[in-house]
């Protein structure tokens, strides 16, 4: 999945980059379903993610395949309550939206890309990582307004390629709120 995403980047071309309809955005990640860990710890992390899309894929067609990049500061709490750990990094994927109306759309994403885990658990080695993340949502657009609200569900998978021990990654569901605006047609 990492490659497939790393190819489609390079395949984007400047002029399909400067005749696109671009957005930026923030959205929040709230955990709902998370990971149990041996040590009796549940591994809870909230996401504060930042979008922003390169480039439609299929400029002009009914429905869109957006590339977009998407840094992300993550806070882990654990359950019961222990010492607070962070994640931070940038996944690149890509998002497809049904258009269902000029004003409703489904979306679909992939998305994989490097972090760092401050935390030592059982399952996983803390330090570099990667995290990928496949997602469904809603996007609803507010008029003519430029701006997106996004509900949208998220499955997150967490580990490092075998590059350290122990290495069995983390698991979380998420439930994602949050908006985008666009920032022209160029």
């Amino acid at each position: 999945m990492r490659q497939l995403i790393i190819l489609a980047s390079f395949f984007i071309s400047s002029n399909l980059l400067s005749q696109t309809q671009r957005s930026i955005g923030i959205h929040l990640g709230i955990p709902i379903i998370n990971e149990k860990l041996a040590d009796g710890f549940e591994y809870r992390p909230f996401q504060l993610l930042f979008y922003y899309n390169f480039t439609n894929l299929l400029k002009g067609k009914k429905n869109d395949l957006f590339v977009y990049l998407e840094p992300q500061l993550v806070w882990v709490h654990f359950s019961p309550k222990r010492k607070k750990e962070f994640e931070f990094g940038a996944n690149l994927g890509l998002e497809y939206r049904l258009n269902l109306s000029g004003q409703t759309a489904i979306i679909a994403a992939v998305g994989s890309g490097p972090h760092y885990i401050s935390a030592e658990t059982p399952k996983q080695a803390k330090g570099f990582i990667f995290s990928d993340n496949f997602t469904l949502g809603l996007r609803q657009a507010l008029g003519n307004s430029g701006t997106d609200l996004h509900l949208r569900a998220r499955f997150r998978h967490i580990s490092n390629a075998n590059l350290k021990k122990p290495n069995n990654g983390i698991d979380s569901w998420f439930l994602i709120f949050g908006a985008t605006k666009e920032i022209g047609n160029h």
